[in-house]
């Protein structure tokens, strides 16, 4: 019985994968930015001030970063959802930390590092960014092939069964007396 075939996971298709997650998750954070009142703050960064443009840079910064966040964390989360998470909600405070109180400030003129006003619905907001991206990068992106043996003894985890075989046990034979 052969195993079924998963592709190789190599560094384009994670950065793919992370791609279509970090569109995925622009949209939540674009929306939940609008709904805060900041997605005009973030069209600054490009010297707008239209919503449009907000958005535009929004979910250019997204795809961007979901594809670093693919070919960077894709490899250690392929499949694996609380994994997934966990480095989600990292990734999405590390740049809600760069964007929403470095960079967008400095493109605004306004004070770096300021907590003052919605700082923390912000950077909430790119918390809830990391976690869009990391579940779905999870559910869609390439999958981890794992290698074991067969052997009876194994553990059962770490191999790709297509289902599980149950072991067949031997019949003890009766001695005749």
């Amino acid at each position: 019985m052969s195993d079924p075939y998963i592709a190789p996971s190599n560094l384009i298709s994670r950065a793919g994968a992370g791609v279509v997650g970090g569109i995925a998750g622009g949209v939540v954070l674009a929306i939940v930015l609008m709904s805060i009142g900041h997605i005009r703050e973030m069209a600054g960064i490009v010297g707008k001030s239209s919503i449009g443009a907000g958005w535009l840079v929004v979910l250019l910064i997204c795809a961007l970063a979901g594809a670093g966040f693919g070919m960077f964390a894709g490899r250690a989360i392929s499949g694996q959802l609380v994994s997934a998470i966990g480095v989600g909600i990292f990734y999405g405070g590390a740049l809600g930390i760069l964007f929403g109180l470095v960079v967008v400030p400095l493109a605004n003129d306004g004070s770096v590092f300021s907590f003052g006003g919605d700082a923390l619905y912000v950077l909430g907001a790119w918390v809830l960014f990391g976690v869009a991206i990391g579940v779905i990068y999870a559910l869609t992106g390439p999958k981890r092939r794992y290698y074991g043996s067969r052997w009876r003894g194994s553990s059962a985890y770490n191999v790709v069964y297509a289902a599980p075989r149950r072991v067949a046990t031997r019949r003890r034979r009766r001695r005749s007396s």
